[in-house]
């Protein structure tokens, strides 16, 4: 489902992580997450902690999405990411996995894990295709 994708690779950007009126549309009030380090997170922790966060030229790469449908509006999203530097040195690879809900108007994030795992091949990046209709 691009739209979760989408979405997804949104919340890997400072800037969207720094607009709260982005937050409050991608991210579920009830959200929860166990990070790459064990840590929990509730709504109020992610907000603050992004709050926290300074502009850097390392990016996030994220692949391999794959999307489950749990219920007609309920879809897992699967994924690899790794953080890329300035200097194209890769690091912090994890699986990642995201539960997203319709809301009756838009999608939301509702749970997020990360998993540390071994160093991947990273993949070109692929640009999704956006219908304007």
């Amino acid at each position: 489902m691009d739209v979760l994708i989408e979405q997804e690779i949104e919340l890997h950007k400072y800037e969207t992580r720094q607009n709260k009126t982005d937050i409050g549309r991608l991210i579920h009030p009830s959200f929860s997450e166990i990070g790459k380090s064990g840590n929990s997170y509730d709504f109020a922790s992610i907000i603050k902690m992004m709050a926290t966060e300074k502009p850097s030229n390392t990016r996030v790469h994220s692949q391999k999405y794959e999307c489950i449908q749990l219920e007609p509006s309920v879809q897992l999203l699967k994924y690899e990411s790794a953080l890329v530097n300035e200097s194209g040195e890769i690091s912090n690879y994890a699986k990642r996995c995201s539960i997203w809900a319709f809301t009756g108007t838009c999608w939301q994030l509702k749970y997020h894990q990360g998993t540390p795992c071994s160093p991947f091949e990273l993949e070109p990046i692929q640009v999704l295709s956006v219908s304007t209709d």
